[in-house]
């Protein structure tokens, strides 16, 4: 198969897929960061514009590559957009802030409102502008091989002497937060075919590649929404409570409800299916949540460090789940009535907090919260 159709992998980085802050600046005396790669054209080369790329051929070939690049069309554009989840995201998001303040019981909407200003928006509007500055090196591999040898592409490309080949680095790297790397990937061709075999396949490949890449961006625009809105209600709601590891269950959970709630909202992605995808129990996950017993977690000190995020999953797919059915039978008002009574006071313990779950609405969550 062609490197080129093997190239879909997209890292995207930046807080907008990951739910992460930015990293911090670079401390005095740290490693600073890699420069940006910049793509330098090889001798005897030359560039063919495209839309969206540019291919670099030898100027016997820049004919038919012409040809080909003509024959691209513009990539089919999913209804998931950035600009799209951007447009109903600004169409419902004085209904969602107008929950929020309900939900929460905040005492008045600055902090949805800044969430939206200052966090989501601007957010989905850096992945609505992404564009890769992305060339295709049109080549065959020999042609590859010997440019590679005279010391071009690093860090791309390098020459692995074991195995007498090209190594080269095909992710579509880009980035939120920085000016992206040129990306450059190799679109291999065979001499004994003719030039019109060549440019037809070449057509086809760079339209599928593009194809992909805009379907890769597209599926990142809705997850930054439920992972941006996961980040606000950790950061804003739970964490100036302090709670106890074994009350975790509360913010995991109840995130994750509203999280939902709002996202739906925003995104036109049923609740239903979210609390799903957020509760589904992968026999071959190798933590299972069945196992866990939210009322006496295991200390993160105990495990080995490559086992806490797979126990921490574990840990919020079972609290999703209690909370969901929590808030299923007795309504969404059952855990604002919680969260404000935690807020003036918090319980002593786990087992505290759900005696007051259970004073309170009326829900008894022992079994939910126990390890089966």
């Amino acid at each position: 198969m062609n490197r080129l159709l093997l190239s879909v992998l997209l890292v995207l980085m930046g807080a907008a897929a990951s739910g992460q802050q930015p990293a911090a600046p670079t401390a005095p005396g740290a490693t600073p960061p890699a420069p940006r790669f910049k793509m330098v054209v090889p001798p005897g080369y030359e560039q063919v514009k495209g839309e969206g790329f540019t291919a670099v051929c030898l100027a016997r070939d820049v004919g038919w590559v012409k040809q080909a690049v003509a024959g691209v069309k513009p990539a089919t554009r999913p209804t998931t957009m950035p600009a799209d989840v951007l447009k109903h995201v600004t169409e419902n998001r004085a209904a969602v802030v107008k929950q929020m303040v309900a939900d929460f019981a905040l005492a008045d909407d600055k902090q949805p409102n800044a969430f939206f200003d200052d966090g989501l928006i601007p957010t989905l509007k850096k992945l609505d502008a992404l564009r890769p500055s992305l060339f295709l090196l049109v080549t065959t591999k020999q042609q590859l091989k010997d440019l590679v040898e005279t010391g071009w592409g690093e860090p791309r490309f390098r020459m692995n002497r074991v195995a007498n080949d090209v190594s080269i680095d095909d992710r579509v790297a880009m980035s939120l937060d920085r000016e992206m790397d040129d990306t450059v990937l190799p679109a291999f061709y065979d001499e004994r075919q003719t030039p019109e075999e060549r440019g037809k396949k070449l057509t086809a490949e760079v339209q599928k590649f593009k194809d992909d890449l805009v379907r890769t961006i597209a599926g990142e625009a809705q997850p930054a929404v439920f992972n941006r809105l996961g980040q606000f209600i950790d950061e804003q709601v739970f964490q100036p409570l302090k709670l106890r590891q074994d009350q975790m269950w509360l913010a995991m959970g109840v995130n994750g409800y509203f999280g939902g709630k709002y996202g739906s909202a925003l995104t036109g992605v049923g609740r239903d299916v979210w609390v799903q995808m957020m509760t589904y129990e992968d026999r071959r996950f190798p933590v299972s949540s069945r196992a866990i017993d939210l009322l006496h977690p295991a200390d993160a000190s105990t495990l080995r460090p490559e086992a806490v995020p797979l126990y921490t999953q574990a840990m919020r797919r079972k609290s999703i789940a209690a909370v969901n059915k929590w808030a299923t039978e007795k309504g969404d008002a059952a855990l604002t009535k919680v969260l404000v009574a935690v807020r003036a006071k918090t319980p002593a313990d786990g087992a505290a907090l759900v005696k007051l779950v259970q004073e309170l609405t009326g829900a008894d969550l022992a079994k939910e919260l126990a390890a089966q």
